[in-house]
């Protein structure tokens, strides 16, 4: 089948495998919403998922914003990132400097990916283990903003291989430039898969009562506060190793055609987003959390929040395992990005390999 064959054959649609069609109206509609949204809650409108409250440990950087500050910021930059969006789409945007479009999209998905989440989603996720997990407006708030983001990165994506004439569902250009990050996706997945293995660690030494890194009365109070803590402990090391076993699948056979001794579909291709969508989701939410937990660690260290005492003593052993989060999140990212590209074949649009 011909080039032309190829593109007749996928015209611009509304799926997901023609989403550079529509992203960037994506996007638009995106931050038209959100804007609206905290426009609400700018004029005294309910439900404003911000907790309006003096900046605490584990807070995200805009959780605490008052909703007055918090409906005008947003306000302006989603009615920003509608002219930007528009500004990607139409002829009058050649006119609007190519590193200000892309400074905003990046910039704007950057923000809602560090700014806005705080621990409540891996924290979601990891009680999901337990059956104990709580969703909550804050949460769906969060995750309308990492939708957000995703929407934000990938309409730049689109309009920067628009910009250097490449195809923008796969990104080849005409010489058949391959992607630089295939050749770092080997390490990226072993950083990924060994990044859990401090907080893994100490939660099985807490778990059988050795105090690593904290104080021994500390740990013995929060065993008797807490019957299940142990439990906790036990689920929550198991889940990081497991995931870190998981993410070499990533570079292994078994990443990409399922083991024979797996029931009815064994031997079979492993599909592609089966791996990449849920390496992408924890990725994100590790990120933020991470994110969190250092900006946290470091501001209780140099004394920059008021912090009590006994959190104070614990910081090291109970927080510094986390510092290996955002490394953690971030090659995870990429290591379900150079799994994609590895993997992803011919492009049913333009034809190339």
């Amino acid at each position: 089948m011909d080039r032309m064959s190829l593109q007749l054959k996928n015209k611009p649609g509304i799926g997901f495998n023609r989403w550079p069609s529509w992203i960037g109206s994506g996007a638009i509609v995106w931050s038209a919403l959100y804007g609206a949204l905290h426009l609400y809650w700018l004029l005294g409108g309910p439900g404003y998922p911000f907790k309006d409250q003096p900046l605490g440990l584990f807070s995200a950087m805009v959780t605490y914003l008052p909703a007055q500050a918090g409906g005008a910021v947003f306000v302006v930059l989603c009615l920003l990132g509608i002219g930007v969006g528009l500004a990607m789409q139409r002829p009058w945007g050649t006119v609007v400097p190519r590193w200000l479009i892309l400074g905003y999209a990046w910039g704007m998905a950057a923000a809602l990916l560090l700014l806005v989440p705080d621990i409540g989603m891996i924290m979601f996720m990891a009680y999901a283990f337990l059956l104990k997990a709580q969703w909550s407006w804050q949460l769906s708030n969060q995750l309308l903003c990492m939708i957000g983001a995703l929407l934000w990165i990938f309409a730049a994506m689109a309009y920067r291989r628009r910009a250097r004439h490449a195809c923008e569902y796969c990104g080849r250009t005409e010489n058949g430039t391959s992607v630089p990050l295939v050749r770092w996706g080997r390490w990226m997945t072993w950083i990924a898969a060994l990044a859990p293995l401090p907080y893994a660690m100490s939660r099985f030494a807490w778990a059988l009562d050795i105090p690593l890194g904290i104080d021994p009365q500390d740990l013995q109070h929060f065993s008797k506060a807490n019957e299940a803590a142990h439990v906790i402990e036990w689920v929550f090391g198991t889940v990081c190793i497991g995931g870190g076993l998981l993410t070499l699948g990533l570079i292994r056979k078994w990443g990409e055609v399922f083991p024979r001794w797996f029931p009815f579909i064994g031997g079979k291709r492993v599909p592609i987003r089966l791996a990449v969508i849920p390496a992408t989701g924890v990725a994100i939410a590790v990120t933020a959390a991470g994110f969190v937990f250092t900006v946290s660690f470091f501001a209780a260290t140099l004394r920059l929040m008021p912090v009590d005492q006994i959190v104070l003593r614990q910081l090291y052993g109970a927080v510094g395992p986390m510092l290996s989060w955002v490394p953690w999140g971030v090659a995870l990212g990429l290591a379900a990005m150079t799994y994609y590209y590895r993997r992803r074949g011919r492009c049913n649009h333009c034809g190339k390999a």
